[in-house]
């Protein structure tokens, strides 16, 4: 167990001294989460004149811009469509047989031979977003909270592998993958409050939604932060979050399992 744990490591450092020549790319993903926030968050901001009110979904101007840049510094963590293609491609192509025969199980090889610069990228971010929530004059998170806050974004991290190597698996049955994966950033966009805070929706449907796993892809880690929550109400959505992983992960390994026995019997 230890070996095989000292391979994986070995992998993500290797990766992460060969991405660290291109220090562009880490650049380039700090810079976004700031773009984006901005296009977002100007739109909000309008609303927020046009109603004439101070606080919108338990959101005031302040916090809600705090939550959109970390929102979106947690979404620097996923693998993205990357991911995505190069799972797609070794198994349409038959490569993936390489793979299998190397001393390191295909699945984690992939997570952490992707997590490199959104780890680098993520952190750094997410630094950057406590040091401007001290700048703007709010509030972080309390010891408690801010324990639950990291447990909750490696819980999301955790479920974004999880479905973005979820889907790359479906290749196996599934010649192009693709507009699944745009299905699922379109849904995702939606329901896990990376457009809209769940507090929006009417009480019902919020309570609903975040207890769904798409609210523990931003809307719970991003309330948990700028203080949505009760440390209890928190604890209780974090413990749903790591179910959530728990069964996704499940999910995964079952149907790569299924995928790599019709792979085999067809030859590749």
């Amino acid at each position: 167990m230890k070996v095989m744990a000292g391979k994986y490591l070995v992998i993500f450092i290797t990766q992460m001294k060969n991405l660290l020549e291109y220090k562009i790319n880490i650049l380039l993903k700090l810079i976004r989460p700031f773009v984006m926030t901005a296009a977002v968050g100007s739109l909000w901001l309008v609303l927020f004149k046009l109603t004439g009110r101070d606080n919108i979904g338990g959101f005031t101007r302040q916090s809600f811009i705090i939550y959109l840049l970390t929102i979106r510094f947690i979404a620097v963590f996923s693998p993205g469509g990357a991911s995505i293609a190069e799972m797609n491609e070794e198994i349409r192509t038959g490569n993936l047989a390489m793979r299998l025969v190397r001393p390191a199980h295909y699945l984690p090889w992939l997570l952490f031979r992707n997590l490199p610069v959104p780890f680098i990228s993520g952190i750094t971010g997410l630094i950057l977003v406590s040091i401007l929530t001290v700048l703007l004059g709010a509030d972080l998170p309390k010891a408690g909270m801010m324990l639950l806050f990291v447990c909750s974004v490696i819980a999301t991290i955790t479920l974004q592998y999880a479905i973005y190597q979820g889907i790359g698996i479906l290749s196996f049955w599934i010649y192009e993958v693709f507009p699944i994966e745009r299905f699922y950033k379109s849904v995702s966009g939606l329901l896990s409050g990376e457009l809209i805070p769940l507090t929006i929706f009417p009480a019902t449907a919020s309570e609903v939604l975040q207890f769904l796993p798409f609210a523990s892809l931003a809307f719970i880690p991003g309330g948990i932060f700028t203080g949505v929550f009760t440390f209890e109400q928190a604890l209780v959505r974090v413990i749903v979050q790591w179910t959530w992983a728990a069964i996704l992960w499940g999910l995964v390994i079952t149907t790569y399992q299924r995928g790599l026995e019709k792979f085999e019997a067809q030859g590749g």
